[in-house]
C-alpha cells in the first residue's frame, strides 16, 4: 500500500509553494488542498515524465533539508561539491522512482482532515487518500519553515515516513559502497 501512496505523497512534497511568512494551520490546510489540485491535474497529465517531477521538486520541496536528512551523518563530512552532487543525484533518483507511478492515482481524491502545529517541527496536515482500487489511506504532510520558506519536508503514509524510509535505503546503499559518497552519487539516479 505504501508503494501505491508514495508517489502521491512525494509529489505533495514537490508542489508546496513558497510563502514569505510562516504558515498557520488554516493556511497549511488550504495549501494542501491547492497541492492536491495540482497533483491531480499537472502531474497526472505528465504521465510519469521524470522531468516534470524533477522541476516540481526543485521548485517546491526543501530538497536541501531533505537531502541533508536522507544522507545523515556523512553529510557533515561531505564537501560542498559532494553535497550539491548528492542533492542533484537524490532528486533524479526520487523523480525516477516516484514520477512514473502517478497514473495509478487517476480518479483518486484526497480529503484534508485537520492540521496540527508542532512548534519548531512545523505543521502536519492530516489527509485521507481515497483510492478507487482500495481502502482509504491516511497520509500526513509535514511543512516546515526552517529554511526561511514554507516547504513540505516529509510525508507519512499509514504511519511510515517517506523521509525515514529513503534515509534507510540511502544508508544501506552507502554501506554497500564502503561509505564512498562519490560512488553513491554516481549510482543513485539509477537505483530504485
Amino acid at each position: 500500500m505504501l508503494r501505491k501512496i508514495a508517489p502521491v505523497a512525494l509529489i505533495s512534497v514537490l508542489l508546496t509553494p513558497v510563502q514569505a511568512t510562516a504558515l498557520t494551520t488554516t493556511e497549511a490546510e488550504a495549501l494542501t488542498r491547492s497541492i492536491v489540485e495540482e497533483v491531480q491535474t499537472e502531474v497526472v497529465a505528465a504521465a510519469g515524465d521524470p522531468e516534470v517531477f524533477l522541476n516540481l521538486m526543485d521548485r517546491y520541496a526543501d530538497m536541501d533539508a531533505i537531502s541533508r536528512y536522507v544522507l545523515g551523518a556523512p553529510w557533515r563530512g561531505a564537501s560542498e561539491a559532494q553535497r550539491a552532487a548528492f542533492q542533484t543525484a537524490f532528486s533524479e533518483y526520487v523523480a525516477g522512482k516516484y514520477g512514473s507511478q502517478f497514473e495509478d492515482y487517476e480518479g483518486s481524491s484526497i480529503d484534508v482532515l485537520n492540521a496540527r502545529d508542532l512548534g519548531r517541527r512545523g505543521i502536519v496536515v492530516e489527509t485521507r487518500v481515497n483510492v478507487p482500487s482500495g481502502p482509504p489511506v491516511r497520509v500526513e504532510w509535514q511543512f516546515s519553515d526552517r529554511s526561511g520558506e514554507d516547504r513540505l519536508v516529509d510525508i507519512v503514509a499509514e504511519g511510515v515516513s517517506l523521509l525515514a524510509s529513503e534515509r534507510a535505503a540511502v544508508g544501506r546503499w552507502l554501506d554497500q559502497r564502503g561509505g564512498d559518497i562519490d560512488d553513491l552519487i554516481v549510482d543513485l539516479p539509477a537505483l530504485r
